[in-house]
């Protein structure tokens, strides 16, 4: 009997119902599984949250892109950056500049949506000015570079305060911030584009747009992570050289990663300032009261979650939320301990992070449930393989040095 060819046959059909099995829920993965039942979750908890809560909640959704955006580069291509506040800024001060200083359109909403799409891409281009410098820099180099970048930009905010010919006319505010508010999407004012009739309603639409730029965010990080390019990343994090040796060229991949990585963070930064709580472009809200505050925030909270895992940072920035409101219940003003704690928790009993340990876990319960013996852990995690490739670049620096 003849066996039908993949070109034979009505292949729209096939592919159909391909696709049909790919989305039957009984055939997910538990970890995937597990990640739709957290976006659900996330989705409903307006409905138990006062609305006082649901605003501190909703900058949250902010922190897990901005450590979706730090993942991607870091987790994935093992390239350690410890700035990307610098990225958070450009977005955020991005659209804030074009839609107070340079309003293109009539329409106050087409002029939001052309400063979100701005900024994104003026974040993409900050991506391409440190991923280019990443080429020739590894390691300790590559992150000073990092670290160096959002100071000089605070030190540019500042200089520039008064006005930038044709870019910022009216200034960047210094460390104050921009003296205009950028246009809101959800307000109680009547200078909002939807004018909300209560604090709990504005509180809501406030969340929910954030929400929407979460999943677009989640959307795109992992497609691309789970495409060929993702795989690329995951390999250069373990062997650069293997990717070599198949021909491909390392250094148009980790461009790529860092563009993509810069272009969500500008996003969800510019998102932020139309749609979050205390919507305000200032040093200290896009850097951090420290100038590098956020960066290590997002570091941590990726850290805490699963590194090269995009959903890890969603539930790094969930623990961080909740131990920080727990202790703040008790004993208020310990902002830093509660972060500190859980990352060192993490650490001795976590250490490849929250989602890998118990993805692992659950598959090995799994396993016992049908009678199967579980399987080991197989290789390395993404935090192990980052770290390891980190000491050898270190030990490498230090060895020239010595000769």
């Amino acid at each position: 009997m003849a066996t039908e060819t993949p070109l034979e046959g009505d292949v729209d059909k096939r592919r159909r119902e391909a696709v049909k099995e790919k989305l039957m829920f009984q055939d997910v993965s538990l970890r995937h599984r597990l990640g739709i039942y957290g976006i659900v979750l996330l989705g409903l908890l307006p409905t138990i949250l006062q609305p006082s809560e649901l605003l501190d909640f909703t900058y949250v959704l902010y922190l897990m892109m901005f450590a979706i955006s730090w993942d991607v580069v870091s987790g994935y291509t093992g390239q350690l950056s410890f700035g990307h506040a610098f990225f958070f800024a450009l977005g955020g001060y991005g659209t804030a500049v074009v839609t107070t200083q340079h309003s293109v359109f009539e329409i106050t909403i087409l002029n939001v949506l052309f400063g979100i799409l701005v900024a994104t891409l003026v974040a993409a281009i900050g991506g391409v000015l440190i991923g280019v410098p990443a080429l020739r820099l590894d390691g300790p180099y590559l992150s000073l570079v990092t670290l160096i970048a959002p100071l000089l930009l605070y030190q540019s905010f500042i200089l520039f305060s008064g006005g930038f010919p044709y870019l910022a006319p009216d200034g960047f505010g210094g460390t104050s911030g921009l003296v205009e508010r950028p246009p809101q999407i959800v307000g109680l004012g009547s200078d909002a584009i939807i004018t909300a009739q209560a604090a709990w309603t504005e509180a809501l639409g406030r969340y929910y747009l954030s929400f929407v730029a979460l999943l677009v965010v989640l959307a795109v990080t992992y497609a691309v992570t789970r495409s060929a390019a993702g795989s690329v990343f995951t390999a250069i994090r373990e062997d650069e050289d293997a990717v070599r040796s198949v021909g491909l060229n390392p250094a148009k991949f980790k461009i790529f990663a860092f563009v993509l990585s810069a272009a969500v963070g500008g996003f969800a930064a510019a998102v932020w300032m139309h749609a979050g709580p205390s919507s305000y472009p200032n040093t200290e809200s896009v850097f951090g009261a420290g100038r590098i505050d956020l960066s290590i925030n997002v570091i941590v909270v990726a850290i805490i979650g699963g590194m090269g895992t995009i959903v890890g940072s969603v539930v790094g920035a969930m623990l961080v939320f909740f131990a920080r409101l727990t202790t703040s219940t008790f004993v208020p003003s310990l902002s830093p301990l509660p972060t500190f704690l859980l990352g060192m928790l993490v650490l001795v009993f976590l250490p490849r992070g929250v989602v890998p340990e118990l993805a692992d876990a659950g598959k090995r319960y799994m396993a016992r449930r049908r009678g199967e013996e579980p399987r080991g852990q197989t290789g390395r995690s993404a935090s192990e393989s980052t770290l390891a490739k980190y000491r050898e670049e270190i030990e490498d620096i230090l060895g020239r040095d010595n000769r």
